[in-house]
């Protein structure tokens, strides 16, 4: 166990550090096998996760929130409909506007996959005590923040398979001159 007075701020800062990624890669493990049980993408998975956290919602905030073109956003959702994990419904409020909402179906499939962790992990959390979950709470939110920024600015830089095909292309040649060479 770390213990505060044991370690050097910059030995705390490494191990947080550390810690944080090996967080990432548990969180991620429990989501690729929800996908696969759900027989979901990521990206599907992602909007499911954020219809089940803030309830119906308009597709394009969905898009939003999931980080997704409005494009992709159609392209999921007829997926996700497709399975049963959600529905468009017409706006009570505003009938120009359709809402999606997840599928009792899948509140229930959810909350078997997720719901035992998320006991766990209350569980786990009332062994802190307020000043500590305060500042969790406060890293958490930190570093959600500064995770969204990166991937926006990743997004932004345009489709990948542009330049992955030109690297490649790259390397065939390197490989074609280097065999023509040794022939």
């Amino acid at each position: 166990m770390i213990r505060k007075s044991n370690y050097s701020k910059a030995d705390l800062l490494a191990a947080v550090g550390q810690r944080v990624q090996a967080f990432q890669d548990a969180t991620d493990e429990v989501d690729e096998a929800v996908a696969r049980r759900l027989r979901l993408n990521r990206p599907d998975l992602r909007c499911l996760g954020v219809l089940s956290q803030a309830g119906a919602m308009s597709a394009s905030a969905l898009a939003d929130a999931a980080g997704l073109t409005r494009g992709a956003m159609t392209t999921a959702l007829d997926r996700i409909e497709t399975a049963g994990y959600a529905r468009r419904v017409w706006d009570q409020q505003d009938r120009r506007t359709v809402r999606v909402e997840m599928t009792d179906a899948a509140k229930k499939e959810v909350d078997v996959l997720y719901g035992p962790l998320a006991k766990e992990g209350f569980q786990l959390l009332q062994k802190y005590s307020t000043q500590e979950l305060s500042a969790v709470l406060r890293y958490l939110e930190d570093g959600r923040q500064l995770q969204r920024a990166p991937a926006q600015r990743i997004r932004g830089l345009g489709d990948a398979g542009g330049a992955s095909a030109r690297l490649m292309r790259g390397r065939r040649a390197t490989r074609s001159t280097k065999m023509r060479r040794s022939g």
